[in-house]
């Protein structure tokens, strides 16, 4: 049988001069997040591909798992690919999947996703699990609140992972800040190898132009907030990610691309294949337990 298309119809959130659009069938991502008609997240090009939205979640896990299989409780677990452009298993289940709708207003959206591992959904991940993504246009900062509650619906324990991964716009000119205390060096197949301090010129604790510093690499240790900002377009966004999630995995192309990612997430790329999974961020969630990540994007006209 041939591939169902997804539903590619958008919902839209307004509070002010701020407007974010969501696509619930098509990984439920963010296909538009702007102030003022000025876009900063990277806007959807229309197409079936997630990876060419805004921001999508991360879950049950955030970026590659090397050997395309992982141990857990003494068991080893194979992964497939869910991504054509990639050979090994990433990002997770939850950007592949359409998500439902359960609560709606003009400014909040809630979305929910239920994974049981059947068929093969179980070399997609094999453990049961239910994500519920809440997404709020606040008031309070002129921004948006972002929470994600992930349970293991199944009956033993699971490994788990959470996080975002926005694509930011780098308009004309782009100033960056961030406080990390390490950097994973990559293997040849783009896989953490080393962790050592950050180089200077990957250091963005003082607020620095981002050019091109040839970044897919994930930074240990996050400390308070990641600040963007757009001088030529007037705008600041703060990124204050909760504790929880104290990686963060930046991207950049080359600058003719047009974007980057910061992507806040709770573990090391690969933290499933290390030696101690714990130890770099993965959680173990037995039967009924949750586990609960936010985001708050603080958008200003500077």
């Amino acid at each position: 049988m041939p591939e169902l298309q997804p539903n590619l119809t958008e919902v839209e959130l307004l509070r002010g001069p701020l407007r974010l659009s969501v696509c619930p069938g098509l990984g439920g991502a963010i296909t538009q997040l702007s102030i003022d008609g000025i876009d900063l997240l990277r806007p959807w090009d229309g197409t079936d591909s997630v990876r060419r939205t805004g921001c999508f979640v991360l879950a049950p896990f955030s970026n590659r798992v090397g050997d395309g299989a992982f141990e857990h409780d003494g068991q080893r677990y194979p992964l497939r690919s869910l991504s054509a452009e990639h050979p090994l298993p990433i990002h997770g289940v939850a950007w592949k999947r359409a998500w439902t709708i359960t609560e709606q207003s003009p400014t909040s959206l809630c979305l929910t996703l239920i994974h049981r591992p059947e068929g093969g959904g179980v070399l997609d991940w094999p453990f049961a699990f239910e994500l519920e993504h809440q997404i709020k246009l606040d008031d309070d900062d002129g921004g948006v609140a972002l929470q994600l509650t992930l349970r293991n619906i199944g009956n033993r324990s699971m490994p788990a992972g959470l996080g975002w991964h926005p694509y930011f716009l780098r308009h004309d000119a782009c100033w960056l800040r961030f406080d990390t205390s390490a950097v994973w060096r990559n293997d040849t197949r783009n896989l953490p190898s080393q962790k050592t301090p950050i180089p200077t010129e990957w250091d963005f604790s003082t607020e620095a132009p981002l050019q091109e510093p040839g970044l897919d690499n994930c930074f240990v240790g996050r400390t308070g907030p990641v600040t963007i900002h757009w001088p030529n377009e007037g705008v600041e966004l703060t990124m204050h990610p909760s504790e929880a999630l104290d990686h963060l995995v930046v991207f950049t192309p080359p600058a003719e691309m047009g974007f980057f990612a910061v992507e806040p997430v709770s573990h090391a790329n690969n933290a499933l294949c290390m030696d101690d999974p714990a130890a770099n961020g993965i959680r173990t969630l037995d039967p009924g337990e949750t586990m609960q990540v936010s985001c708050r994007f603080s958008i200003a006209r500077a």
